[in-house]
């Protein structure tokens, strides 16, 4: 509830003021080249570049159709604004991802101001320690990662005017409404994290709804549950069979459900390992990252976590709805369905905003002296500042493709994909030698099975003089997946740029090589 002392124009202000340090502070990655996947949809992908597609995205006529992100249309219109605007100019995409994360950090400090009785100076230092965290520079200055923004943008402004609804009156009260709803529809079509946002509401109403408004608190969480299951129906009724996108289904974690169940806990200690010490952070996690932390430390850690929050929720509504937003977000992106990746930073973008919510909730719960403020406020500000250095040196990681992996074979050693995708960048740079080492490293991490790693050897063995072995090299890709036989089906499924895919013409030059 917003405290009467506190002038409305100081509290905008103030929230300016995050959302600006915000901005700023990733004024580094606005001149990054596109990495990861980006490279494939954007730089030379074509389908949001083409403006006859606005249609079927606008309408979720896409979640029909075999493109990447078919099932996020969200983020498949904002990648397509961008296109507009910017083409395929990097800059443009890296400054409205950063204008989302700093909007994002803004509503964050206006929805703690508005939950916990108007404490500026929790709800500053929570929204700014949400702001500068290493572990979000993933999905802020990656740009197809952008999904998780969108979605926390979503869900934060579902949340605050499913707040003014509960509080208005009139024409007020229905336009607030019908926004929440909308919010909470294009959270869940921005990823599919923003199934929460029934939750999220329902929760606002329970701790923070006002005297004989339980019956539009009730009706407006069974509007959005509505629209959140309609969309998730779409989606799953209208996915294509067939994809030649996805060229294989991902695999249970661990194999079954019953070892899916018996690993999640330790993945889920290893993430508040990352939030609290981020100094490892990576691109890929393989199993020995979790591995070589001694189980019993994971659940301890993750014990830790759940205590304090705990404490947070039992002492306070906004610390309650904090952790509920923590393990609510985590729910989606902890394998109980199949997913690609079993692990990643950018999985955590939403669930660190319910954390800063606990964060927000412990320090409005300190009542310490006039003298001992200044040494809470130094300590703050260190943490701060750490947080910040690490998060600035972080983004220097996904500055360009060769940085990323290279950072990332340092960190996971184990990760085939991490070398075979190093190789690829140093081919791009002309080094031909390294590049060979990386691809020999994917392959003996592999036994030899990595198709990909065997037609980048082949690409960087031809440049080396030496044709004969390319031949062979890429010979032996088209034998593990015949597709590498079919260079256009290749950048079509989005597997290979471009380049590589003429680079194969040409060693397929040397000699017939039947897939």
């Amino acid at each position: 509830m917003p405290a009467p002392s506190i002038a409305r124009f100081r509290v905008l202000l103030l929230a300016v003021l995050a959302g600006v340090v915000a901005f700023l502070f990733y004024a580094r990655s606005v001149g990054s080249e596109f990495v990861y996947d980006a490279r494939p949809q954007v730089l030379f992908g074509d389908y949001i570049h083409n403006p006859s597609h606005w249609g079927e995205v606008l309408t979720f006529r896409v979640l029909g159709q075999d493109v990447l992100d078919a099932n996020r249309p969200v983020q498949l219109a904002s990648l397509m604004l961008d296109s507009a605007l910017w083409g395929r100019n990097p800059v443009g995409y890296h400054l409205t991802s950063a204008a989302l994360h700093a909007a994002n950090v803004a509503l964050l400090f206006l929805l703690l101001m508005e939950l916990g009785g108007g404490r500026p100076g929790p709800a500053l230092l929570a929204a700014l320690a949400f702001a500068v965290h290493p572990m979000l520079v993933e999905p802020v200055a990656e740009v197809s990662s952008r999904e998780d923004v969108l979605t926390l943008f979503f869900l934060l402004l579902a949340m605050f005017l499913a707040l003014r609804c509960g509080r208005s009156t009139g024409r007020a009260m229905w336009w607030t409404g019908a926004g929440c709803v909308a919010a909470s529809l294009l959270a869940v079509g921005a990823k599919e994290t923003g199934v929460i946002a029934p939750v999220l509401v329902g929760a606002c109403g329970v701790l923070f709804r006002e005297r004989g408004t339980g019956r539009r608190w009730l009706v407006l969480t069974a509007l959005v549950a509505a629209v959140v299951g309609g969309f998730l129906a779409a989606r799953f009724a209208l996915e294509p069979r067939e994809s030649v996108i996805f060229l294989s289904k991902p695999g249970r974690l661990g194999g079954s459900l019953v070892e899916t169940l018996k690993i999640q806990p330790r993945i889920w200690g290893f993430y508040v390992r990352q939030i609290f010490w981020p100094v490892e952070l990576s691109a890929i996690y393989t199993p020995q990252n979790v591995a070589r932390i001694a189980a019993v430390w994971l659940y301890l850690m993750l014990a830790a976590l759940v205590l304090v929050q705990g404490v947070a929720a039992w002492r306070s509504r906004v610390g309650l709805l904090g952790m509920l937003m923590y393990w609510a977000a985590m729910g989606p992106v902890s394998n109980l369905l199949t997913m690609y990746c079993p692990a990643a930073d950018r999985y955590l973008y939403v669930p660190l905003a319910g954390l800063a919510m606990t964060v927000f909730a412990l320090l409005a719960m300190v009542r310490l002296g006039a003298r001992a403020w200044p040494f809470v406020a130094a300590g703050c500000i260190v943490v701060l500042t750490a947080l910040a250095w690490l998060g600035w040196q972080r983004q220097e990681v996904f500055a360009t493709s060769l940085n990323l992996w290279t950072d990332t074979v340092a960190k996971s050693p184990a990760s085939d994909n991490a070398a075979n995708n190093l190789g690829y960048a140093l081919v791009r740079k002309g080094d031909n030698a390294k590049a060979l080492a990386a691809f020999e490293r994917a392959l003996q991490l592999t036994n030899g099975r990595k198709a990909d790693a065997w037609a980048g050897a082949a690409i960087a063995l031809d440049r080396t003089g030496r044709p004969s072995d390319a031949v062979r090299a890429l010979r032996r890709a088209v034998e593990i997946m015949p597709i590498y036989g079919d260079p256009d089906q290749l950048v079509k499924s989005m597997v290979a740029e471009p380049a590589d895919a003429e680079a194969w013409r040409e060693i397929r030059s040397h000699a017939v090589i039947d897939p």
